[in-house]
């Protein structure tokens, strides 16, 4: 979790200032689309490297087939939660899906960048020069 502090923090008050002008433009349809659509690029975009990170410890071997299995998994629940999210005379009356389409770009690029970020201050080794004998 602590390799996750310093990009959840900013996206989350992305989302907060986001939510809060789509609370002045828009009321609480706007706030609550901005609301679950940072939510579910945290939770999506989160979850990635809480699954994956003890797994590349444990089996570097398995660690892209289970990546691969895990995007896709993400992908059809990401299908699931866009179908429930606005069906017609569901929870979509209540939820401003431009505001929800606003957040979720904005969080999701902030999260890109403040992971870029992260990565580049981290030195890891991509490969081994070897022995030079």
């Amino acid at each position: 979790m602590n390799a996750l502090r310093p990009v959840l923090l900013p996206v989350l008050a992305v989302t907060a200032v986001i939510a809060i002008v789509a609370g002045v433009v828009a009321g609480g349809d706007g706030v609550l689309g901005a609301l679950i659509g940072g939510l579910v690029v945290v939770l999506f975009l989160g979850s990635t490297p809480v699954v994956l990170s003890p797994l590349v410890k444990a089996s570097a071997t398995l660690s892209l087939p289970v990546a691969l299995g895990f995007f896709t998994t993400k992908a059809v629940a990401m299908l699931v939660v866009l179908v429930l999210l606005f069906d017609v005379g569901g929870v979509a009356t209540h939820v401003d899906s431009r505001w929800f389409g606003i957040a979720a770009i904005a969080a999701s690029l902030a999260w890109t960048l403040l992971q870029i970020l992260a990565f580049r201050r981290e030195r890891v080794p991509t490969y081994d020069l070897g022995n030079s004998d």
